[in-house]
């Protein structure tokens, strides 16, 4: 694991704590030989102010555990087979060097497997160099054994352990921390989707609003204005009726803007969203279409049950398009409404005969938001949407709604 070369000050004061032992540990060293506290220096062949500096120089080692801990390692560990080899292999004044530095090795020391290989080698050394030196000065063969047994557990085996302990905790941290961001990012994913949807469907709500109801002012005011002359009675009608589908226009486009309110205050008002679009609103979409001067017929068959809300809605809005695009590209034509239900399927289609008088073609029917509202709806309620020109140069939008997948529908 990379060690950042840039510390905080309070990591920096806690990187100087271990040199700093360890130079105060060389200074105590010499301090007691100079009371002279050991007595038995026999098997020592090096004057103790000698094994401080030694030990000095591991302190100063000590400073680039973080940037360079294998280097250290190899610095630290040779600078302490010096102290064994001239100590008789008993001296052990820079084992604590040894064991810093093999727990900083341990810990950032990359590559890996150097580290490791780095770490083995020293432990080695310091058995080997520690028991010739214990064998030459006439130790037992079993307690030399022994010796570098333990010191191989506590100069190399209990710091590795330690480091590698500190590193599952740091990893499962990270891991923790990648998850909780994971977590987030998704979070935010599916707001993002969420909010998309949502503005995709209002966009498909005020197209279906608008389309409908603009549709049926613009074939008002073409009537109002050939009346005008003719029949002025019945143009003022059309007037009429022309300002009525206005204010409907503008009370439904209300509603739905409604639905992005947060504010409960504005529950009470005209503003506030109408019922839910539904098959049993079919008839009244058909007499507003026959009081704008469309000739339109409707068939109801079957025994009508309520199905979901998205199922009805679904079925509301593709009769609301399919009339509206009548309006604008056959206002003379024949619409024929139908409402089936039937065992395992409701079917409600439009269809219209072609135009008396022709009109510009549908030139970009199929990618207009109109009939891609209509399959979104049915995709989302697992019918199936058939739109299309028919042989006879009409059109027919027909919904088929699969009962069981309406019903496992939200």
């Amino acid at each position: 694991m990379a060690h950042a070369n840039t510390r905080r000050p309070g990591a920096t004061v806690r990187a100087a704590v271990a040199p700093a032992l360890t130079a105060a540990l060389a200074v105590g060293y010499v301090g007691i030989d100079l009371t002279g506290a050991f007595e038995d220096q026999s098997a020592v062949t090096l004057p103790p102010i000698v094994h401080g500096a030694l030990v000095a120089l591991q302190a100063v080692a000590l400073l680039w555990r973080h940037r360079a801990p294998n280097a250290v390692v190899v610095a630290v560990v040779a600078l302490d087979l010096i102290i064994l080899a001239t100590s008789g292999g008993e001296l052990g004044v820079g084992a604590l060097a040894v064991i810093i530095a093999t727990y900083a090795a341990m810990r950032w020391g990359t590559p890996r497997r150097a580290t490791y290989g780095v770490v083995a080698g020293a432990a080695a050394a310091t058995a080997l160099v520690g028991g010739v030196a214990m064998a030459a000065v006439g130790m037992p063969f079993l307690l030399v054994l022994l010796v570098a047994l333990a010191r191989i557990v506590i100069l190399y085996a209990l710091p590795a352990a330690a480091a590698e302990y500190m590193l599952g905790r740091e990893r499962l941290a990270d891991a923790v921390q990648q998850q909780k961001a994971a977590a987030e990012r998704e979070r935010r994913a599916a707001a993002e989707r969420e909010l998309r949807a949502e503005r995709t469907a209002l966009a498909r709500e005020l197209h279906d609003i608008a389309g409908h109801h603009l549709s049926g002012i613009i074939v008002s005011a073409q009537a109002a204005a050939a009346l005008t002359r003719s029949d002025p009675d019945e143009a003022r009608a059309t007037l009429q009726t022309l300002q009525q589908n206005a204010r409907t226009a503008l009370t439904d486009l209300r509603r739905t803007v409604g639905l992005l309110r947060e504010d409960e205050s504005a529950g009470a008002g005209p503003d506030v969203p109408g019922p839910t679009p539904a098959i049993a609103a079919i008839p009244a979409l058909v007499d507003a279409a026959r009081r704008r001067g469309q000739d339109v017929t409707l068939r109801l068959s079957g025994d009508s049950r309520p199905l979901g809300v998205l199922a009805e809605t679904a079925a509301y809005r593709m009769v609301q398009e399919s009339l509206a695009n009548a309006a604008r590209h056959a206002a003379d034509a024949t619409c024929d409404v139908t409402v089936a239900y039937r065992p395992d399927t409701v079917e409600v289609a439009v269809r219209n005969t072609p135009p008396a008088v022709p009109t510009a073609a549908r030139r970009d029917v199929d990618a207009g938001f109109g009939i891609a509202g209509m399959r979104e709806r049915a995709d989302l309620v697992g019918g199936r949407l058939v739109s299309g020109p028919q042989p006879d140069g009409g059109w027919l939008n027909r919904l088929t709604i699969p009962l069981e997948a309406e019903r496992s529908a939200p």
